[in-house]
């Protein structure tokens, strides 16, 4: 009896020591410049965004206090309505000086992820700057010939920004900024190049939420392309009722991912309320699948913009299960589907999309 006893003290022992390994906790000091005082400050989860703390900033100072499940935790600092914020890596005692209109300017000490990262950041200044220049250029650009050569040298650009990347995950293993980097990228590189630089992440990263996060993409994507079968998935309705893709009986079916949040995605509900409206009755249906961790944002948006067609989410943000599966890196994204089951068209917006199903449905 008494072995069993000190088995059970030890166990118990454990259980608490692994709990307080997992919960770190976070003390955010800092100092501002042109921020009056009063002014209230709030402190955040980046994704998915959950509320830590919040503050008032008095003579000219504030402190913040947040707990997460992680060492190293990337958080944001923001003011009401965003009219300033900074998103950061902090780690157990980070200190931030900040100053009103430039926070992303903000000097950060106290975390050293958060130095790995500005070194990173610094080594890609120069390819950003090009970017941003060649853009501008290309806004401005009238000459198709021009124009094609500015495209051309942007995505040279942009592909040199993928390559430095990919290097810089490679070659770190076991920082947590790779793994965060490959978490983020791993829909936009592809299931091969993500499975190659996850497998040669450290044991460690792998177990971070955004190792979990890239396990998921590579086990979950199917690499859906036109011209191959759909992949079924099965999510919750506005009403809590489980609704399968399979399951939406039409000629053609709009697969649509989107997200309350998303600005190019609201804009285009009008158009696509419209487009639904005059194909409903000759056999188009669409399902909408949102990329919402809070039910009442996504609720509100559906009856904000009018959209009378089935919408599902597994509330799961940009980690929907439905998105891996699809490998969706960009908001809106959709998939046209035949009866057969069969992707014959991708991202068909606005008029591009009326004139396809006038061609089908006429």
């Amino acid at each position: 009896m008494m072995t069993n006893l000190k088995n059970l003290s030890i166990l118990f022992m454990l259980s608490i020591s692994s709990v307080s390994a997992i919960a770190q906790t976070f003390n955010i000091t800092g100092q501002t410049t042109g921020i009056d005082d009063g002014t209230w400050l709030y402190l955040r989860t980046s994704s998915p965004e959950k509320t830590l703390d919040s503050t008032k900033v008095i003579n000219g100072r504030f402190k913040l206090v947040g707990k997460t499940n992680e060492k190293v935790s990337h958080l944001a600092i923001y003011t009401a309505k965003y009219e300033n914020y900074l998103f950061f890596w902090a780690e157990q005692n980070t200190h931030l000086q900040l100053k009103n209109g430039e926070f992303k300017k903000g000097i950060i000490t106290g975390s050293k992820t958060q130095t790995q990262t500005d070194l990173r950041n610094k080594l890609k200044e120069p390819n950003r700057k090009l970017q941003d220049s060649l853009s501008q250029l290309l806004a401005k650009e009238k000459d198709i010939a021009t124009k094609k050569e500015l495209k051309e040298k942007l995505n040279t650009a942009k592909n040199a920004e993928k390559e430095l990347d990919i290097k810089d995950v490679r070659d770190n293993p076991n920082s947590l900024i790779s793994a965060y980097i490959l978490s983020v990228y791993a829909s936009t590189w592809g299931k091969e190049k993500s499975a190659e630089l996850y497998n040669n992440l450290s044991s460690e990263m792998k177990n971070t939420t955004y190792g979990k996060t890239i396990n998921d993409f590579i086990n979950l994507n199917q690499e859906i392309k036109i011209g191959g079968k759909f992949a079924d998935f099965e999510q919750a309705n506005t009403a809590d009722k489980k609704i399968k893709l399979s399951g939406i009986k039409a000629k053609y079916i709009l697969l649509e991912f989107w997200g309350s949040w998303c600005g190019p995605c609201r804009e285009e509900n009008p158009n696509l309320v419209k487009t639904y409206n005059a194909y409903k009755d000759k056999g188009f249906e669409i399902l909408g699948v949102a990329a919402d961790d809070k039910k009442e944002q996504w609720l509100k948006a559906i009856k904000d913009d009018h959209l009378p067609w089935e919408n599902v989410s597994d509330l799961k943000g940009d980690k929907n299960e439905a998105a891996l599966i699809y490998g969706i890196s960009a908001y809106p994204t959709n998939f046209l589907i035949d009866e057969k089951g069969i992707i014959i068209a991708k991202n068909l917006r606005g008029d591009a999309l009326s004139k396809k199903l006038a061609e089908l449905l006429p």
